[in-house]
């Protein structure tokens, strides 16, 4: 797993097994590593739990069984209310279009999306999916007071065992909004539905707030948003957050202002740990009708300083987390 191919790395751990390396617990430990960047939250916990067996003071086996317990609670808040053992009605399954000369390419056209699946899901996957979707459109749509007024383009890809994201999305999803979204996902069969619909809700949020602003919303406020209504915070990403506080190693606004992709790779991960940290702040203490304000500000073209101080009634290096320099 350390050339991020998952399920490749999952075939080899368990070869190594039948080669008789079963007592070494570091074996196990790896495999649930591979097992946990494909969404096999379950079965690398079982690894775990045998790697515990063998070395029970192992701080690599306790560390990622601490992680992975916190990543499935978290994800699975998002959809646990939610019965995907619904069958698609018998009116979708005739409307799902099959691409038969670009198979396995399934199509699915509403009023309000375009889904376009690049890799092989039964039609149970793809009407979860799709509830998922209307899901996003009416909850987000409330909540930043705007409705695409087209379908939005939607694509879907297993890249069939390579990881994609270099963030804070698992590395084997990966999202991108560009006037339409395509999500990537790894995965050796169906994708992990909490974890799409996770990276759906936050490139919905980039749509939105692209909208909206017209474009002007800086990148901080923007990540901020698109993670911290997403999903919640991982506990260890708050570890991390506030070590980095205590330690004064909070990024310079200059640098939470720039495309995260562009930044040196040490300081991706907390750039969206803060800019979360950020918009959090902003929700709870001022409310999502303000932020809606703030946003429509800036697509009128008021500078965010100026629209900060309009909306907020303070300046912006009085925002919490967001400071002038090192």
């Amino acid at each position: 797993y350390g050339q991020a191919g998952y399920v490749e790395a999952r075939h080899h751990g368990l070869a190594g097994l039948k080669l008789g390396t079963a007592r070494h617990h570091y074996i196990y430990a790896d495999l649930a590593k591979a097992y946990e960047m494909v969404g096999e939250w379950d079965t690398a916990l079982a690894c775990l739990d045998i790697a515990l067996r063998l070395c029970p003071d192992s701080p690599t086996a306790l560390r990622r069984k601490a992680r992975i317990l916190d990543e499935k609670a978290c994800y699975n808040t998002l959809i646990c209310l939610d019965d995907f053992n619904e069958l698609p009605p018998l009116q979708f399954l005739e409307q799902l279009q099959l691409c038969p000369a670009k198979f396995p390419i399934q199509v699915v056209r509403s009023e309000f999306f375009d889904l376009t699946c690049h890799s092989e899901m039964n039609s149970q996957t793809i009407w979860n999916l799709c509830r998922l979707i209307y899901r996003t459109y009416s909850e987000l749509g409330e909540m930043l007071g705007y409705y695409p007024a087209s379908p939005v383009s939607i694509s879907i890809a297993n890249t069939n065992g390579r990881a994609t994201s270099q963030h804070s999305m698992p590395k084997w999803a990966s999202g991108c909004y560009d006037g339409g979204i395509r999500l990537a996902y790894c995965a050796a069969g169906e994708p992990v539905l909490s974890i799409l619909y996770a990276l759906l809700r936050h490139e919905w949020v980039h749509l939105l707030v692209h909208h909206v602003a017209h474009g002007h919303c800086p990148v901080w406020l923007d990540e901020g948003l698109a993670q911290s209504i997403a999903r919640p915070m991982f506990e260890s990403e708050r570890r991390d957050f506030q070590q980095a506080g205590q330690m004064n190693r909070l990024l310079p606004f200059a640098l939470l202002n720039k495309p995260f992709n562009q930044l040196p790779t040490k300081y991706r991960k907390l750039a969206y740990i803060q800019s979360t940290a950020v918009a959090e702040f902003l929700i709870q203490q001022f409310g999502l009708p303000k932020i809606r304000k703030l946003l429509h500000q800036l697509g009128n073209g008021t500078p965010i300083a100026i629209a900060i101080e309009h909306v907020f009634g303070c300046g912006l290096t009085e925002i919490p987390f967001l400071q002038e320099s090192k």
